[in-house]
C-alpha cells in the first residue's frame, strides 16, 4: 500500500507527483464527484480538458490514453478505472457565483476555491481557472447537444488511477455540490493513494 491522503467532504487534497508516480482517486462511499487538476510546480502549465478532447476525439480518455496540458504535452495517463463512469471533461469547477445564483449563499464551499486555496500553499497563482477533470461525475452529452447531470454511478471503493508523465502538483476536490445531485446527496470523503 502506498501513501494515503484522506480528503474530507467539501475540501481538497493535493500531492506533488514525480514523473512515473501513480495516483489513485478513490470514492470511499460511492456517488461522490472528484474535480481534479494537474499543474506544473512553477504554475506555467495546467491540465487542459479542451486540449485533451481535441487530441483524443473523445469526451474522456480510455485506459492507456492521456490527459494533456495547455502546452500540448501529456500530463497524466489513465492506467486503470474500476468505476462504471461516466467521467467528463466538459465543465468548469463549481464556483461561488454558481451557488449564489442558485440560492445557496456566498459562504458555500466550491471546487474553484478549493483549487486556488490549495495552490496558494505551493506558492502557485494561476491567471486563470482550468476546467475540471471530472471523475465519477455523471455528466452526459445528449443528441440534442444539451448536457445532462445525473446521479453519480460510482460505487464504494471505486478508483481511477493515473500515471504522472511530468512533475506535477495534483489537486483533488471532493466536490461540495449539493445543488444539482438527483436525488440530493450530501458530499462525502475521497481518498488518494500514491505509489512512487
Amino acid at each position: 500500500m502506498g501513501e494515503m491522503i484522506h480528503i474530507p467532504a467539501r475540501h481538497a487534497g493535493s500531492v506533488r507527483l514525480s514523473k512515473g508516480d501513480r495516483v489513485s482517486i478513490i470514492d470511499i462511499a460511492g456517488h461522490q464527484g472528484a474535480d481534479c487538476f494537474a499543474i506544473t510546480p512553477d504554475g506555467t502549465s495546467a491540465s487542459s480538458p479542451q486540449e485533451t478532447r481535441a487530441r483524443l476525439g473523445r469526451l474522456f480518455p480510455k485506459v492507456g490514453q492521456s490527459i494533456y496540458s495547455d502546452a500540448g504535452g501529456p500530463f497524466l495517463t489513465l492506467t486503470s478505472d474500476t468505476s462504471p463512469g461516466p467521467h467528463g471533461l466538459l465543465v468548469p469547477p463549481c464556483d461561488p457565483t454558481m451557488y449564489r445564483l442558485r440560492g445557496a449563499g456566498l459562504a458555500h464551499g466550491s471546487c474553484f476555491d478549493n483549487l486556488h486555496q490549495t495552490l496558494a500553499r505551493y506558492g502557485i497563482r494561476l491567471g486563470h481557472t482550468p476546467a475540471s477533470i471530472c471523475l465519477f461525475q455523471n455528466i452526459t452529452l445528449l443528441q440534442t447537444g444539451e448536457l445532462r447531470i445525473g446521479l453519480n454511478q460510482s460505487r464504494p471503493g471505486d478508483r481511477v488511477v493515473f500515471r504522472a508523465e511530468a512533475e506535477l502538483v495534483f489537486v483533488v476536490s471532493a466536490c461540495p455540490n449539493d445543488v444539482f445531485k438527483r436525488p440530493p446527496l450530501q458530499p462525502t470523503d475521497l481518498m488518494l493513494e500514491i505509489e512512487r
